[in-house]
């Protein structure tokens, strides 16, 4: 059998259940060590659009959470293949494009992920590929058909509509095959809308509403079914709370 990483959101998914994860906006090898350490979550997620990694950061918080179980993903700074190949092959196996307002987009987001029939993503020789080394894949020689069907398998695909010019494309984005998830970006769609700054604007949260009911009525996911992401600093702030409770 080919080895390959387990996306614990889908596998949690696919049994009905949502995913629990950290979410970092900054580099954090012993954040993600605690986690496993503590047990319960399923997923690390990384914020490279508006966080602070770099290849190296990505690969060695990959090379911890996979010591764990734990799943990786990623929003990644730009839906450039040469860049998603960054957080692949270092061991990413969940994307999340940001600014997807077409279906063309998407069908380039969903080709940069996954390999073929079912994408155009390049091979590497990184760790997300096991270092193209046979014996590690358990795929002798040089044919590695069985092990990208796996990864294909494997591999979270999560479209971000952040724009009134993305919720008027919708259909269109949603006949692409290959998107897994949809999310939102609900500050970006506030000031594309003509309401910077107030993404809890009543029009903002009704129009995000609506959407939200065609995408669940087409029997597709948001990411609010699929998984749940946990800000270290909120929990650094609920635990200091709860801290200030019991001692005040």
């Amino acid at each position: 059998m080919v080895k390959y990483r387990t996306n614990r959101i889908l596998q949690k998914n696919k049994a009905g259940k949502k995913a629990l994860g950290l979410s970092l906006v900054y580099p954090s090898a012993e954040a993600i060590e605690l986690v496993g350490l503590v047990g319960g979550f399923d997923f690390i997620n990384l914020d490279g659009e508006h966080g602070l990694f770099t290849p190296d950061s990505v690969d060695a918080m990959c090379r911890i959470a996979d010591g764990f179980g734990l799943t990786t993903i990623a929003r990644v700074p730009s839906r450039d293949p040469s860049v998603i190949n960054q957080y692949l092959d270092r061991g990413v196996i969940g994307i999340l494009g940001p600014h997807v307002e077409t279906a063309d987009e998407a069908r380039r987001l969903v080709d940069a992920c996954r390999f073929t029939p079912d994408g155009e993503r390049s091979w590497g020789g990184g760790r997300g590929t096991f270092y193209n080394k046979s014996s590690l894949i358990d795929q002798p020689g040089s044919d590695r058909s069985e092990y990208m069907a796996k990864a294909n398998s494997e591999m979270l695909v999560m479209a971000q509509l952040e724009s009134a010019k993305a919720f008027g494309n919708l259909e269109d984005i949603m006949s692409v095959p290959g998107i897994d998830v949809f999310a939102w970006g609900t500050n970006d769609l506030a000031q594309s809308m003509g309401f910077p700054g107030k993404p809890d604007h009543e029009e903002v949260q009704a129009e995000q509403s609506r959407i939200g009911d065609i995408i669940q009525g087409a029997g597709r996911l948001l990411i609010t079914d699929s998984q749940v992401a946990l800000s270290l600093v909120d929990t650094i702030a609920e635990s200091a709370e709860r801290f200030r409770n019991a001692h005040s």
